[in-house]
């Protein structure tokens, strides 16, 4: 994901909210995280960047502050740095072990309680870039919860799901397709649409898709 496409906005991308009062507080939507990033114009290292909490209920939150993971995301110079810093998803180092603890922070942020009340809807649709966009589910844990989890060495829990429901991509000649359009896609890839030929018409369908795919009360798609 470019750092361009990356877009900060007031509103919280899963609540719907904004911080009355407070404009040094913006949001942004990146791949299956929601980053809050807030900047207080000066100081040392002026930007915080943190995963948003606001949909959390006291005791997702209070096990969330709790976690070591918690304290992953950090402090940037400028906007320009945090808007670049979570383009590349947590991968500015080169390394194993940083790789593997931006999954487990991940993961230990997708399986917290989520206040459904909080939640401005089922789910989110995410800019990858201009021919790229994901469906993600505002509360992902029916749908990790129907695999199996794993853990990790120290004992978190590692779930191997998934909480994009759908997702967009446009093809042309250009990229190695014999057509220029749009294919909506779901379940890991085993679902696709016809070759739709407008963006708007492949949004649309896009968000149906993701619909279509949220669990049912029983807790299946």
């Amino acid at each position: 994901m470019l750092a361009a496409h990356v877009t900060l906005t007031r509103r919280n991308p899963i609540t719907g909210r904004s911080h009355r009062g407070r404009r040094d507080i913006q949001y942004a939507a990146v791949d299956d995280v929601v980053f809050r990033i807030t900047h207080f114009h000066s100081g040392f290292q002026p930007v915080q960047i943190e995963l948003a909490d606001e949909h959390l209920t006291a005791a997702g939150l209070h096990a969330w502050r709790r976690s070591w993971y918690y304290n992953f995301c950090g402090d940037m110079d400028t906007i320009d740095a945090s808007r670049t810093w979570m383009a590349e998803n947590f991968r500015s180092q080169e390394s194993a072990e940083l790789l593997a603890h931006y999954e487990q922070t991940v993961e230990t942020w997708q399986m917290l309680d989520v206040d459904p009340a909080k939640l401005s809807g089922p789910f989110r649709v995410v800019e990858l870039h201009g021919d790229h966009y994901l469906a993600i589910a505002n509360d992902p844990r029916p749908l990790l919860w129907q695999h199996d989890s794993l853990a990790w060495e120290d004992g978190t829990p590692r779930v191997c799901g998934s909480s994009v429901l759908a997702e967009a991509n446009r093809h042309s000649p250009s990229d190695g397709a014999d057509y220029t359009g749009w294919v909506v896609s779901s379940e890991g890839g085993r679902s696709y649409s016809d070759v739709i030929k407008r963006k708007p018409d492949a949004l649309a369908c896009l968000r149906r898709t993701a619909a279509a795919n949220l669990p049912t009360a029983s807790g299946s798609q």
